[in-house]
């Protein structure tokens, strides 16, 4: 493996993750106005979220780390095209970071794909009973079906993410190892 080829993957592996993320934001601000017929009325969903009523506090706490996460990712990925344009890292204080960041994506995928499945299973309360927001989401009688394609969009973004994160680190570590490698057949 070449540092170029290194530098490259990592400036793809950025962009992906800038377009990915604002994909996200798009979605969440669509998501944010769909209309909910829990009950006679029809609410939007920012309406429910924030509303102590209908959706518990710990509800709409996961939803704004949800897109708290989504923003740290664009940030993330704004850093990686950027910094790794300036090219002055050498080939072993690169392959230590492309491991940071690496199990940084990682543990920041695990820790979206809890919120997303905590977000899930809570519950809206209507007057009249509860429904679990994931249910809410794929039932076309209360909400459109686009709601529904969009959770099942962030749940596979969030997958990409977990995949990326094995990638980079994976190839971190081969890129380490050949190093090693390198350096002990030059001593």
């Amino acid at each position: 493996m070449k540092h170029d080829k290194i530098l490259k993957f990592i400036q793809i592996v950025g962009l992906i993750f800038i377009i990915v993320s604002l994909v996200e934001i798009v979605f969440f601000i669509i998501l944010h106005f769909t209309i909910f017929t829990l009950t006679s009325d029809s609410l939007l969903l920012s309406e429910i979220m924030f509303s102590a009523e209908m959706f518990p506090i710990s509800g709409t706490i996961l939803w704004i780390f949800l897109i708290i996460t989504t923003i740290c990712y664009l940030i993330l990925g704004i850093f990686m095209f950027k910094i790794i344009q300036t090219k002055t890292f050498e080939s072993r204080a690169l392959a230590k970071y492309m491991i940071i960041i690496g199990m940084t994506i990682l543990l920041g995928g695990f820790v979206k794909m809890n919120f997303l499945v905590l977000l899930g299973k809570t519950k809206i309360t209507t007057i009249s009973d509860s429904i679990r927001f994931q249910t809410a989401l794929y039932n076309t009688s209360i909400t459109p079906l686009l709601s529904g394609i969009l959770w099942i969009v962030f749940i596979s973004f969030n997958c990409y993410i977990l995949m990326a994160g094995l990638c980079v680190t994976g190839i971190a570590i081969k890129w380490t190892l050949l190093q090693e490698e390198e350096s002990e057949i030059k001593k």
